[in-house]
Order: C-alpha cells, then sequence, then structure tokens
C-alpha cells in the first residue's frame, strides 16, 4: 500500500477533510511533511491549485518550511483555524476567510426539475460554447473524473455542477453559473442532480463556502445545507 493511502486510512472520512483525503486517494498531492506518531500532522501541496493544506499539529520547523513553500508557490492554504494567527503573521499580502463546511441536513429542499432544463454534459460539447476560459479550463478538469450537470437555455449550457474532490462517502460541491443567468434557480438545480447521483453512490455532498461569499452559502442554506464546521483560507495575491 501506498503512503498515500495509509495517511487516509489513518485520516477520518469527515467533511473537512474532504479534499485532503481526495488528494491522498488520488496520489495527485504531494507530501512535504509527515508525522504519524499519534496524531497526524501533515503538509500537503496540491501544485495544480496550487494550495497547500495543513492537517494536525506540525512542528515549528515544519510550518516554517510549509510557509516558505507557500511565499515562494504564490499558494492559497486552507488548515484548522488554531493556524489562524501563525499564518496571519507568516504571510504577508495574503487575504483570508473563514471556510464554512456545510452538509446537506433537509434533503427535502432541493428542488426539482420540472421544466427539463438539467442534462449531463461532456467536457467535449463544453468547447464549442462560448465559457469563460478559466471556468472551460476548470470543466474539463472536474469533467475528467466527475460527471457535470447543466442547465441550458436555448440549448447552451450555463449552470454547471460537479464533483470537485471525491472520497469513499462524501464529495465536494463545485457550482458555477455564468453571471448574466444567476439568481434564476438554475445553480440549484444542478447542485440536486448531482447530489441524487452521488447518493445513489453511496456519497453525501459536502458544502463550502467562504465566510466573505454570502452568495455561496446563502445558496447552500436555500438547498438545506447547514453549517457544522469551520476551517481558514488564506488566498495569496493577485498579480
Amino acid at each position: 500500500m501506498s503512503i498515500h493511502r495509509t495517511i487516509a486510512e489513518r485520516l477520518p472520512d469527515i467533511p473537512r477533510w474532504v479534499e485532503v483525503r481526495d488528494l491522498l486517494l488520488s496520489e495527485a498531492g504531494e507530501i512535504l511533511s509527515l508525522e504519524l506518531a499519534g496524531e497526524i500532522a501533515l503538509v500537503l501541496y496540491d501544485r495544480e491549485s496550487p494550495c497547500v493544506f495543513l492537517v494536525g499539529e506540525v512542528s515549528e520547523t515544519t510550518f516554517d518550511a510549509a510557509t516558505a513553500t507557500i511565499l515562494s508557490a504564490g499558494a492559497d492554504v486552507v488548515a484548522p483555524l488554531a493556524y489562524e494567527q501563525r499564518l496571519v503573521d507568516a504571510l504577508p499580502g495574503w487575504t483570508h476567510s473563514r471556510l464554512i463546511v456545510h452538509t446537506l441536513n433537509h434533503p427535502e429542499r432541493l428542488p426539482t426539475d420540472e421544466a427539463g432544463q438539467v442534462d449531463w454534459v461532456a467536457p467535449d460539447e463544453l468547447r464549442g460554447h462560448d465559457l469563460p476560459a478559466d471556468l472551460l479550463e476548470e470543466l474539463e478538469d472536474g469533467g475528467s473524473h466527475s460527471p457535470i450537470a447543466a442547465v441550458r437555455v436555448d440549448g447552451r449550457p450555463v449552470s454547471f455542477c460537479y464533483a470537485g474532490s471525491r472520497t469513499e462517502t462524501l464529495w465536494d460541491i463545485a457550482v458555477d453559473t455564468l453571471e448574466a443567468f444567476r439568481r434564476r434557480g438554475f445553480a440549484g438545480r444542478c447542485v440536486a442532480q448531482v447530489v441524487r447521483h452521488m447518493d445513489g453512490l453511496g456519497r453525501r455532498p459536502v458544502w463550502q463556502a467562504l465566510e466573505e461569499n454570502p452568495a455561496s452559502w446563502r445558496l447552500a442554506e436555500k438547498l438545506g445545507f447547514a453549517p457544522i464546521d469551520a476551517m481558514v483560507m488564506f488566498e495569496a495575491p493577485q498579480d
């Protein structure tokens, strides 16, 4: 068994670790530091994002090495709240916010697709539509490991949902809608489509929303999600 899967087996399959465990199970995350004696202390690097995840209580030496990597790479950071002040001091210029973790408590609030606008869409089809380049890149990456639900307007896909991360029992909701088509209920219908699909596979949804993004967590609450945990996320300065 690989070291990645050994760590994944030691780390509980709970909502706050859905991204970390996905990176471990897929072996896509680079292990920068690891201590397995007692509670896991881990620094995991997703070069593609780029983002560094802190798990457990790492040593001062490990923390300093991790922040050096973060500064050099201009990476984002996700960590337990206990790290918040230390990261504020170590990462001048990085913005930070609480990352609120939600789970679905009231599935009866999920909308139905009575209008028949939601369908599955393949990444190849998306290339034939006028989508922002960054969104198209995100959807192509997401579609490589997850089905994508989309709402179409006049044949054009305008709202999307897919599983950003997956573990044995959980998946992380990734959702986006073209700006001109927001506040029309499309995102909720896409989310409901993927929730029901993943439920059939034995996976429960996790919704993560920055505290400073009320549009996201208000939509989560409208769809029946409730906050159960919180992390902190630091975002690198934009060039």
